[in-house]
């Protein structure tokens, strides 16, 4: 199993890379997280996401809290 803070938003400014495959990344996460937002590319390029989250005002809470971790640059890269 990879280290806890692979593709981890926390909400202290920090934000996780990793370069693992989506199954890994899907695989560590369900270890994790009771509640999970996924958002990407699908296969024939087209953004989408697949969420746990049931309330909107919830949804837009994590996904702007993310927002703001990116915007400080508060990144770090996978080891």
């Amino acid at each position: 199993m990879s280290d806890k803070s692979d593709n981890v938003v926390y909400l202290k400014n920090r934000v996780s890379r990793t370069t693992e495959p989506v199954p890994k990344v899907c695989e560590v996460a369900s270890e994790i997280f009771e509640e999970i937002i996924i958002l990407g590319q699908n296969k024939e390029g087209h953004v989408q996401m697949v969420t746990t989250v049931h309330d909107p005002a919830e949804l837009l809470w994590y996904m702007e809290a993310a927002r703001f971790g990116i915007m400080l640059g508060a990144t770090e890269e996978d080891d």
